[in-house]
């Protein structure tokens, strides 16, 4: 799967894992550690090369799989750069919970949003799920900004000791109301 995006004058692409990024994904994870260590809870102070080599392979891996999170990143080419990253992991049904991050030095300028948008509609069909720790203010208007609303406070589901016990379960909303129609036109 490979989408490609537009934010302003930067022509991005949401693409399947790849190896030949090795360096990009270091410097974005590194780069975010002091945003990401405060909700997620894999972020470490410095991701080493052979490190980030392991878990692209590994993504390759689990992004052929039927069950496996099959993970979507955000690249700049002509900057060589890794923006972001979506997950979706596979449920039952048709359904996918969503999880992201984004490289700091990127966040806040519409990428995200629109990558999020861009993938909402290429599963269509599909029901989405997301989750985000109740601290975590940033991505819950990101969140709702994509569409999805808020659906349930989930208690004890996180561990933080800056936060407490706590995530929010978000749910795509309908992307169109469907029209109405009177008890006596069904028929």
């Amino acid at each position: 799967m490979e989408l490609s995006l537009t934010v302003g004058t930067h022509t991005l692409r949401l693409s399947a894992p790849d190896p030949e990024w090795c360096k990009a994904l270091q410097h974005a994870l590194n780069a975010s550690f002091t945003t990401h260590s405060e909700f997620l809870p894999w972020a470490k102070p410095y991701t080493t090369e052979d490190e980030v080599r392991s878990f692209l392979a590994r993504a390759v891996e689990e992004f052929k799989s039927e069950t496996g999170e099959r993970r979507l990143f955000i690249v700049d080419d002509a900057a060589h750069t890794i923006i972001g990253c979506i997950g979706l992991k596979p449920r039952r049904r048709n359904r996918y919970v969503l999880g992201y991050w984004a490289n700091i030095e990127y966040s806040g300028k519409g990428y995200m949003r629109t990558a999020l948008e861009e993938l909402i509609k290429s599963l269509p069909g599909f029901t989405l799920y997301l989750t985000t720790d109740s601290a975590n203010v940033a991505s819950q208007r990101l969140a709702e900004a994509a569409g999805f609303g808020l659906i349930r406070k989930c208690y004890q589901a996180r561990c933080s000791q800056q936060h407490g016990e706590q995530e929010y379960l978000y749910r795509l909303k309908c992307l169109q109301e469907l029209p109405k129609v009177s008890p006596a036109r069904a028929i």
